[in-house]
């Protein structure tokens, strides 16, 4: 079976790039591969030489001429890496991986932030009827954003996938809130620790990177953004600080360029706080080695699960994240959650305290973790899983979605479509759902015999 993959790849500084690299050699064993880049001469050799390549540009033609069984798109929520994989989604249908349920600053970015309000607003109408589009219109009058959380905007890029790929339960079962008939599919995320040496210790990996052997290591791993609660984590470790002067706090990763992480390092928050900024993988990697604890809380979640945290649970290293969306799911045990209340802070530096306080107990959540993700997040099994879903899907064929009213655009002359839309909505308000057969059954048998779309047939 030959699969057209299309994501963002190395050297592109995208966590799905780097999660494609991983994935692409072990799923080569059960598929025909060949790749889709927006730039296929900026791809890494170790890719490129091994997988035939494409431009984006010419998959319609291939496609077209029947090159390929399926077609797969890796899609996150950022226009600069996944724009072009977006819009190619929904002209040429094919299975997409959602690396998280919110699109929306996608979608924003390839309509609104383009001067395309009309775009903007349509996307809002589709997803979320009326309501969306009235958001949508109060949000451009007012200048007040939408919270992007509460309407995500992933509904479209679903409707055009034949099949839909998730990390984990808390986005299936959003996606499937708003598409219950979605076929969808959980695939854990998979851990990789590629070039790693496997017997690297952590006195050694700190003596690598010029880090203290002495010092009492807390890290925070991957893109700082305002969800990353960094004002909560610098708080709890300003005072963790007093109590423990000899330990000293990285931030391993670039910090979005929307974010002023000047701002936030307060003159009492500084002390102790070394930040590294971006890293090469290996380096990155090494760091996790090097850490006594790590921290990634994350609030509001977006429904990703972060390849980051996989691989510090996989390095058996003790973290401490929050007790939220896809981090709930992480079973008692193998990592510290803190409440996303007014506790937060008392709660974290309570963690941070009692791990500084005792190594077994670091060791003995650190082996639990370990262990979750050898059985859990193999990258054989995320090719394997990979391998027997997209055979599903081209074995039964589905047909590509295509919306008609009142999801898509429909005159305002169409009373039939207007009162089909306002009758939905009085029935969901009401909580009738899509199982409810004899109930839905009963309202079109009444729409058809009001026979308002006499005017359609030309009568």
């Amino acid at each position: 079976m030959r699969v057209a993959y299309y994501s963002p790849l190395p050297p592109m500084r995208s966590g799905i790039a780097d999660y494609s690299a991983e994935l692409l050699p072990q799923l080569a064993n059960h598929l025909e591969i060949e790749l889709i880049a927006d730039d296929p001469h900026r791809v890494v050799p170790e890719l490129a030489d091994r997988f035939p390549l494409h431009a984006a540009r010419e998959l319609p033609t291939l496609a077209a001429q029947g090159r390929f069984d399926l077609l797969l798109y890796q899609l996150g929520n950022s226009a600069d890496f996944h724009g072009r994989i977006y819009e190619t989604l929904l002209e040429h249908p094919g299975v997409v991986v959602l690396h998280e349920f919110v699109l929306h600053h996608l979608v924003r970015s390839l309509t609104l932030d383009r001067g395309d309000a009309a775009g903007y607003l349509e996307a809002l109408r589709y997803a979320y009827g009326r309501s969306g589009l009235a958001l949508g219109r109060r949000c451009l009058a007012t200048g007040i954003p939408l919270d992007v959380w509460s309407y995500p905007l992933f509904e479209r890029a679903v409707d055009a996938g034949l099949g839909t790929i998730v990390h984990n339960e808390t986005t299936r079962r959003r996606v499937l809130r708003s598409r219950p008939l979605a076929r969808v599919a959980t695939i854990p995320h998979h851990l990789s620790l590629a070039g790693l040496p496997s017997d690297l210790s952590p006195a050694a990996a700190r003596a690598s990177l010029g880090l203290p052997g002495g010092a009492f290591l807390i890290a925070s791993f991957g893109f700082i953004t305002p969800v990353k609660r960094l004002e909560v984590t610098l708080r709890a470790f300003a005072r963790f600080r007093r109590e423990f002067p000899d330990s000293l706090y990285l931030l391993v990763g670039d910090a979005s360029p929307y974010y002023d992480l000047d701002a936030v390092l307060k003159p009492g928050l500084r002390e102790g706080v070394v930040r590294l900024g971006h890293t090469r993988l290996e380096q990155f990697l090494r760091t996790m080695v090097a850490v006594d604890v790590a921290l990634n809380l994350r609030y509001p979640s977006a429904g990703e699960t972060s390849g980051t945290l996989i691989r510090l649970l996989g390095l058996g290293k003790p973290v401490v994240v929050s007790d939220d969306g896809s981090f709930a799911e992480i079973p008692a045990g193998c990592c510290a959650k803190v409440p996303l209340d007014e506790t937060e802070e008392e709660v974290l530096l309570g963690y941070l305290r009692r791990l500084a306080a005792d190594e077994p107990l670091r060791r003995e959540m650190g082996e639990n973790a370990r262990r979750h993700v050898a059985a859990h997040h193999t990258l054989e099994g995320s090719a394997r899983r990979y391998a027997e879903f997209l055979q599903q899907v081209a074995a039964a064929a589905p047909a590509p979605f295509r919306p008609v009213p009142p999801l898509a655009p429909y005159p305002p002359e169409d009373v039939l479509t207007e009162l089909v839309a306002d009758l939905a909505a009085e029935a969901s308000d009401l909580g009738i759902g899509e199982g409810e057969e004899d109930l839905l059954r009963g309202l079109a048998e009444e729409l058809v015999d009001l026979d308002l779309d006499r005017a359609g047939k030309g009568s």
